[in-house]
């Protein structure tokens, strides 16, 4: 299935990217799969800020979400079975 994933960035500004959920992949799986992962080396123990990050194109990410390609629905979770019944209900 595809999706556009979009994701937020802290200090503004969000990238929309092209992606392929497989079946029964969540969208936050393939979000991690296209971010990465950087520690905070500013990070102690209660001085409040974050110990990690995901990263994308240099940004920090602090927000993302899915939605089909025709931006009618969100996706959490690609289920092929649902959207193969989804189908059978909508032509009945």
């Amino acid at each position: 299935m595809e999706v556009i994933i979009t994701l937020m960035y802290i200090g503004g500004g969000f990238d929309e990217v092209l992606s392929k959920l497989r079946p029964y992949e969540f969208c936050s799986d393939r979000v991690e799969a296209i971010t990465t992962f950087m520690e905070n080396p500013n990070y102690k123990s209660g001085n409040g800020e974050v110990w990690g990050y995901n990263t994308y194109n240099g940004n920090k990410v602090f927000a993302s979400f899915c939605e089909t390609v025709d931006r009618k629905y969100w996706v959490s979770y690609y289920d092929p079975e649902f959207e193969k019944q989804k189908l059978i209900d909508i032509e009945q």
